[in-house]
């Protein structure tokens, strides 16, 4: 039986993380993990599920808006990405509690807070980005190139809006640039290497290795990176928002160099045998 909200129980007070985005001229919130089924709600939402035909959340189910009870728990729901927006919220209905945090059919959105680092520049942000596919993401004046102010923001969702007071240092520029090189240097010597030995052995294999070896790269270098990271005294959230900065121009200058390669092999008849 469906019971307004005033007359639920008393609801569960708890923490997640979420991504602002702005759809038909209204601010929204998306899942901090991007799902294909994931919908986007508002600060007050029932949940569905996008699978079965049942009522949310379901014990035999994935369905349900995620929660957790403490910021410890939090890197669950995607922690160290600067474009998250953490959520105060109220959890009622039907809730189904974890080991590490809950799945509730009912939610409301109590405040929204953002980390004060801009994501392009790691300078302090000060109001929001409409970035071309509708999220909205921290950014410092000199970045937001279709701002959306915080007040803005808050009277679209119905809650307050805000930045959090925690301090996120910029990494220095040496360090930025050892933390993109060292994204950059491992698959450009992979695919130099590769065709070396194809060179040598007359041979178009080893560029198939080192393709391979790039896609590896590519999918666990952050993960490799981190002691190195952590030795360079820079935080998870500002290496995090290097690599998404960073990123897309480190896979284009690899995949140049790997295009320009694997064309002076096939000039030269180094096919895979």
């Amino acid at each position: 039986m469906a019971l307004p909200w005033d007359v639920c129980a008393t609801p569960i007070v708890a923490r997640k993380q979420a991504r602002l985005a702005m759809e038909r001229g209204e601010v929204v919130f998306r899942p901090a993990l991007f799902r294909q089924l994931g919908a986007p709600y508002r600060a007050v939402a029932r949940a569905t599920c996008p699978l079965e035909d049942h009522e949310a959340p379901h014990v035999n189910c994935s369905c349900g808006f995620y929660a957790v009870a403490d910021d410890d728990a939090l890197w669950r729901l995607g922690a160290h990405q600067p474009n998250l927006a953490i959520l105060d919220v109220e959890l009622a209905g039907r809730v189904i509690e974890h080991e590490h945090g809950y799945r509730a059919s009912n939610q409301r959105a109590i405040a929204v807070w953002l980390r004060p680092t801009c994501v392009r520049c790691g300078n302090r942000a000060e109001l929001l980005h409409h970035r071309r596919f509708g999220s909205l993401v921290p950014e410092c004046p000199r970045c937001a190139r279709r701002p959306v102010t915080l007040g803005a923001a808050s009277a679209s969702l119905g809650v307050p809006v805000g930045f959090t007071t925690e301090d996120v240092p910029r990494a220095s520029w040496a360090r930025r640039v050892s933390i993109v090189l060292a994204h950059l240097l491992p698959p450009l010597v992979a695919v130099f290497a590769a065709y070396a030995l194809a060179s040598v052995l007359n041979a178009g294999a080893p560029l198939a290795v080192g393709q391979l070896l790039v896609v590896g790269w590519f999918v666990t270098g952050s993960s490799a990176l981190r002691p190195f990271v952590r030795r360079l005294g820079v935080g998870p959230d500002e290496a995090v928002r290097l690599q998404q900065h960073w990123g897309p121009l480190v896979l284009a200058v690899v995949i140049g160099c790997e295009l320009v390669l694997c064309v002076i092999a096939f000039a030269l008849g180094l096919t895979p045998h």
